[in-house]
């Protein structure tokens, strides 16, 4: 990226950050998914930065890019949560799933302790950010990113095997 676009995004930054961390705290509820929300929609700004700087309106692509990341934020971790209770429905006959019935670990006893259910299970059913879940275990962002994508495949070969 040159510098007159670094330039660009930079300004678009400081105007902005404020109001996308409004807007992402009240669509995900949490300060920390909020944060890496915007974060990941600077990250796309400056490795696009001639369709940034080139648009017609950049402040518009910046909160349209926000909006996407936020749904895809919300996608990831609704499909994340419908695995583990597909999971789970797989493993134990007639209960029904309902967030404020029954503990999450009591309902996945046999593989909660695993470190793959913890990690999903902080993702879907906790609403953990991934630099959340890295600092805890230690680790960078990205190999946070990859556990849980491992983990999921691996949730879903056991879905793909037990039906």
């Amino acid at each position: 990226m040159d510098a007159e676009y670094r330039k660009q995004i930079e300004a678009l930054y400081f105007e902005l950050y404020d109001k996308a961390m409004v807007y992402a705290r009240s669509a995900l509820d949490s300060e920390v998914l909020a944060e890496e929300a915007v974060q990941e929609t600077f990250r796309i700004a400056c490795q696009k930065p001639q369709s940034v700087c080139g648009s017609p309106n950049p402040q518009g692509w910046i909160i349209q890019t926000l909006k996407y990341t936020i749904r895809n934020i919300r996608t990831n971790q609704a499909s994340t949560k419908r695995m583990l209770e597909r999971y789970m429905l797989t493993q134990v006959d007639n209960i029904s799933i309902s967030d404020n019935q029954i503990n999450i670990s009591i309902l996945y006893e046999n593989i909660a302790d695993l470190e793959e259910f913890q990690l999903l299970k902080e993702f879907a059913f906790e609403k953990q950010s991934h630099q959340e879940m890295a600092a805890k275990r230690g680790i960078t962002v990205s190999a946070c990113r990859k556990r849980l994508q491992r983990a999921k495949e691996t949730l879903h070969r056991k879905l793909k095997n037990s039906v």
